[in-house]
């Protein structure tokens, strides 16, 4: 009897290991299916990332190439497929030469192109960009610009449009420096914020790439343009200030004044140049035309650019 106690002991030990020994295998079983499918993409997105644009450019210009992925055309690159991906080859030609001979010679580098055919290898790519539809004749274009004079691929110092200069005034700036004071005079429309983040740029009323009208501007004419922001100006009135109607430039300069209000002039000198003939009718005191005092003939004539009181003919209300 006690031999047959022992054997049923042995069994059941045997019979608790097996089950404990089913139950590990269940167990790690199931975190294999489940937990297995969840680890497999890491090796994927891994193969897939030895696929480099640029691959055989590396060896020289690993810097160029390591950028370029985290750029607007490497990323295009990447995620497309058709004639709208941006690879090495797309710019700089065939450069299976180039990787042999290793010489300057054998690969295209736009920057080293004159501008028209440095033009063309960007436009394969953006000529269908609305920006640019006005481009091909346009004022840049004429003065023999390539894109490369604002923008760099490789090397660009704004990630904004991939400019070569720090910001888009700097670049303007680089060619039309006349316009450079108008950020520091008394009245301007290239004014930032208190972080100095710029609200209006020449951008946004200029194309660089070709606009719809003189100047490159993105309205057909000055007072449309203006319009867009000033839209109480716009009218119609009751009664219209003809060279307000006509052209905002009249009075105003677009970049930045001395003056109040972007005036070119002071406010009565301005006046006077169309109103000379008024001076006599209005009093003097001190022997000091009314003209000179404060704002001058906007103290009384404060809707200047037009009025729908119906006695507001001369614009005093």
């Amino acid at each position: 009897m006690p031999e047959q106690h022992d054997r049923a002991d042995s069994l059941s030990a045997v019979l608790r290991i097996a089950v404990t020994l089913l139950t590990a295998g269940a167990f790690f079983g199931l975190s294999f299916v489940f937990v297995g499918p969840a680890a497999g993409p890491p090796a994927r997105a891994q193969s897939a990332g030895q696929t480099v644009i640029g691959e055989k450019c590396q060896d020289c210009h690993e810097n160029i190439v390591q950028s370029f992925a985290l750029d607007l055309h490497g990323k295009s690159a990447k995620f497309l497929n058709d004639s709208l991906d941006a690879k090495c080859e797309r710019c700089h030609g065939d450069g299976r030469k180039h990787i042999r001979t290793r010489k300057a010679a054998d690969i295209i580098n736009p920057a080293k192109l004159e501008a028209g055919r440095a033009n063309e290898s960007c436009l394969q790519c953006h000529s269908r960009d609305r920006e640019l539809f006005d481009w091909r004749g346009g004022q840049h274009e004429r003065t023999d610009m390539s894109c490369l004079s604002c923008h760099s691929a490789h090397h660009a110092r704004a990630p904004e449009a991939m400019l070569a200069s720090i910001n888009e005034a700097e670049g303007c700036f680089s060619c039309h420096k006349e316009q450079r004071k108008a950020q520091y005079q008394r009245s301007t429309h290239l004014f930032r914020t208190e972080n100095r983040l710029v609200k209006v740029g020449c951008a946004s009323c200029h194309n660089p790439h070709g606009g719809e009208g003189r100047k490159q501007l993105r309205a057909s004419s000055p007072n449309g343009l203006c319009y867009q922001c000033h839209a109480d100006k716009r009218g119609p009135f009751l009664w219209e200030h003809d060279p307000v109607q006509q052209d905002c430039m009249t009075c105003h300069t677009a970049h930045g004044s001395n003056q109040a209000s972007l005036l070119v002039r002071r406010s009565h000198q301005l006046c006077q140049q169309c109103h000379i003939h008024l001076v006599p009718r209005h009093s003097n005191v001190a022997g000091f035309s009314v003209f000179t005092f404060n704002r001058g003939c906007v103290n009384c004539h404060s809707q200047i650019h037009g009025s729908n009181h119906p006695s507001g003919k001369t614009f005093t209300r």
